[in-house]
């Protein structure tokens, strides 16, 4: 265990082990030894992120049925002997920069240290002492298959005065060399050594081996001189339990111990998605959507805002009826938006800065007045812009005075070169968007309000064009042909009256003329396109996704996997 332990018990074992803490954990163990003498040893800990693991323990050991005299004839008196202490650990693991690129160096920290404080008591009868003390601990483990471990038991030594001398624990230094051996897929044995010097005694030699079947189950087997000790464990999730037996000369030692971890770790995370995309269905998919949901937290935790909006638009696809897993989209999506626009200003505010130290007046005002178009509540935009106003001479505000508008008219002409792009290749809310941003910041320009006016009255022209063929599909009973001319004035026209209540009721028309077998194929074709779609088979998706519209032309699911693949499509072009 000083090499190889990984949970909250490292605060008996080897507090560098609390390094490897990856979720929250609580663990008890019980061990029934010989004469009325019994030990157990309750822990909690947690992993605390960049700063480490973190666990805190209570131990006891009683043993009772002894006897005491005042005299040879008198009547004996029972007594019990209690030992028991309070431990509080930390433990983190480090990297070794001057090491790197070395062959035999694979973990990018393999070093982990460690150290536990603990209060002591102890009586006997009824007298009783209590003292502190510390234990230290380190485990070098340069590659998954080989640790080394080291830990010094009180270090600083507990002295415990229950008369009139105090009594000093005994220090003891561990010394324990591991290795994990891969013996088929699935299965692998852990073998260890361990020598272990107290104080004043000899040394100590115990060795083991543990053998592995996947995380299910562990069988052991352990010497220590020349006792024999055997158990094994059991794993279920998050559940742990283990059992152990150690024959000595005074008996059976039985230790039992249950270990209860809460939550996934991003690997685990990835283990499961990895796992359930092979077997898609709807119901599999809404368990895979939380475990997307769960790891975009995570990401969110750690301000990986990018990585979390991918995970939730994974989400939103394996669940499509879930209308929270959109909001959430909507509102990280918002918070992203938001963190571009803080450092597009504090980028922006420092430029002006150094542009005013460097004595460039007009460059830093352009600069102020990026910052206040992006926040119009931004008091030291404001301040600093009215300021240079004044400071500036007539020369330079004549000189600013053509520099705007020969910059406005430079904005404009961008905008509206942009906006008649998408004018012509029949992109027309694409262009009304662009043509109002620059209304928006030029207010009264005659150019800007004609061509918003022109794009506007093209807009009606082609809901009104849409709409009469709409009503030929439904004359001639193409109802999936009338929801692609509504969804088309639809897309380019989203706020014209009328138009998502027609599409809403074709939807619905198609919908109810499906099948059960239909709507069962749609769902196994849906889940194989996603699952080619998060495998990055996009090609192979997008074909699926063709096959979805044309079972289901009113599914809006199908119709938003179809434009990501589409848009990744686009991209890796």
């Amino acid at each position: 265990m000083t090499a190889v332990v990984d949970d909250s018990s490292a605060l008996s074992w080897n507090p560098a082990g609390l390094a490897r803490l990856t979720k929250p954990e609580v663990g008890a163990t019980h061990v029934a030894l010989f004469e009325d003498t019994a030990f157990d040893f309750l822990s909690g800990g947690m992993a605390a992120g960049r700063w480490g693991g973190l666990a805190a323990g209570y131990v006891r050991q009683s043993s009772g049925g002894f006897e005491a005299r005042s005299g040879p004839n008198d009547a004996p008196t029972r007594f019990s002997i209690t030992q028991a202490a309070m431990i509080g650990g930390w433990g983190r693991a480090f990297s070794l920069p001057w090491l790197a690129g070395s062959s035999w160096l694979r973990r990018s920290k393999p070093v982990s240290v460690g150290v536990a404080v603990k209060s002591v008591s102890e009586s006997i009868g009824d007298v009783a002492a209590s003292g502190r003390g510390a234990d230290a601990g380190l485990i070098l483990q340069p590659d998954d298959r080989f640790s080394l471990g080291l830990a010094a038991s009180n270090l600083v030594a507990p002295k415990l005065t229950f008369v009139s001398r105090p009594v000093s624990y005994s220090r003891v230094i561990d010394v324990s060399p591991a290795y994990l051996w891969n013996l088929s897929p699935g299965v692998r044995a852990l073998t260890a050594v361990k020598l272990s010097k107290t104080q004043n005694e000899s040394l100590a030699v115990s060795a083991g081996v543990e053998l592995q079947y996947q995380r299910l189950l562990a069988l052991r087997l352990g010497v220590r001189e020349q006792a024999l000790s055997t158990g094994l464990g059991i794993r279920l999730g998050n559940t742990s339990f283990d059992y152990a037996a150690q024959l000595g000369d005074l008996g059976v030692g039985s230790f039992f111990t249950v270990t209860q971890r809460f939550g996934q770790t991003p690997e685990e995370l990835e283990e499961t998605i990895r796992r359930g995309i092979q077997k898609l269905s709807y119901a599999e998919g809404a368990r895979l959507s939380k475990a997307y949901l769960t790891k975009a937290e995570d990401e969110l935790r750690r301000d990986r805002i990018q990585e979390a909006l991918r995970d939730l638009e994974a989400a939103s696809l394996l669940d499509p009826r879930n209308g929270e897993i959109r909001a959430r989209i909507n509102n990280t999506t918002a918070r992203w938006d938001e963190s571009l626009k803080r450092q597009m200003i504090e980028r922006s505010a420092a430029l002006a800065r150094q542009q005013e130290r460097q004595g460039n007046l007009l460059a830093s005002r352009q600069y102020w007045r990026s910052v206040l178009e992006l926040d119009r509540e931004h008091a030291e935009a404001a301040s600093e812009l009215a300021r240079l106003d004044r400071d500036l001479s007539v020369e330079e505000r004549t000189r600013l005075e053509g520099l705007r508008q020969a910059q406005s008219a430079t904005e404009i002409a961008v905008a509206l070169a942009q906006a008649s792009t998408f004018l012509s290749r029949g992109q027309l809310r694409s262009a009304l968007i662009e043509a109002e941003k620059a209304g928006k910041r030029f207010p009264g320009n005659a150019q800007v309000g004609g061509f918003i006016g022109q794009v506007r009255e093209q807009m009606r022209e082609f809901v009104k064009t849409r709409l009469a063929e709409a009503d030929a599909f439904v004359a001639d009973k193409d109802l999936a042909g009338a929801l692609r001319s509504v969804e088309a004035a639809l897309r380019e026209a989203p706020d014209e009256a009328g138009l998502s209540e027609r599409a809403a009721a074709l939807r619905g028309q198609l919908q109810s003329s499906l099948t059960p077998e239909k709507r069962k194929e749609f769902e196994q074709l849906y889940y194989r396109a996603v699952e080619q779609y998060l495998k990055g088979s996009y090609k192979t998706a997008d074909a699926l996704a063709d096959e979805l519209i044309k079972i289901d032309p009113a599914s809006e699911p199908a119709k938003n996997l179809k434009d990501k693949i589409q848009a990744v499509l686009r991209y890796t072009r």
